[in-house]
């Protein structure tokens, strides 16, 4: 059978079966660095089993569609583990592509499901399609997303709240401490661990995604 090329077929808008309760419920979101460095490599091997596992377990994965660092790891785990449509394309790895294209997107062995246009526009797509997020070490770009997700826990309806889990006690360490330093000084109404969880090993990921 003869490969489609998917590469100019984004949608605007993405197919509402992806924003379901049950849909939401099943896709993880993976966030992190873009880039590959020395000093994450250890948290790429950790993104690397915890999304393979996940992939077999039939959850779905929505990132960016990066092909280095955190967000190649997590692409690359569901091209390979995820199940196929007839077309060949891993129906678990899902995509939100940022616009302008970087160039180096495989688009073929995803589902892109829209564009992005701005980093606001990205994470309240990300959220659209996902209740769960696993966010690893990456740049102020990395923090931005986690702070906004944290944020929308705080202001959103409870039965909006996200599941958000942080990889790496010393990297999100001061992140925990500003606000646990907002919670003492009754600047927000509840305490740290009701927002967002941080978390170091494998086996706290899955306990926590169970």
């Amino acid at each position: 059978m003869m490969r489609v090329s998917f590469k100019a077929e984004i949608p605007v808008n993405i197919n509402p079966k992806y924003q379901t309760k049950d849909s939401r419920k099943n896709t993880i979101g993976i966030l992190g660095s873009s880039k590959s460095t020395d000093e994450i490599m250890n948290y790429m091997e950790l993104c690397a089993s915890v999304t393979k596992s996940m992939v077999c377990k039939g959850k779905n994965l929505v990132h960016g569609c990066g092909n280095s660092g955190i967000m190649g790891t997590a692409y690359n785990a569901g091209k390979k583990y995820s199940k196929k449509d007839f077309n060949g394309r891993p129906i678990q790895n899902l995509a939100i592509i940022a616009q302008p294209l970087w160039g180096d997107e495989d688009l073929d062995n995803c589902i892109p499901l829209t564009t992005s246009k701005s980093e606001a526009d990205r994470i309240e797509k990300f959220s659209t399609v996902a209740d769960n997020f696993v966010i690893f070490p990456g740049s102020s770009t990395t923090l931005q997303e986690a702070t906004t997700l944290i944020t929308k826990n705080y202001y959103g309806k409870p039965e909006d709240k996200k599941k958000i889990i942080l990889v790496g006690r010393d990297f999100f360490k001061g992140l925990q401490e500003q606000y646990q330093k907002l919670y003492d000084s009754k600047l927000i109404k509840c305490p740290p661990e009701e927002l967002f969880t941080v978390v170091d090993t494998e086996e706290e990921i899955y306990a926590l995604l169970k």
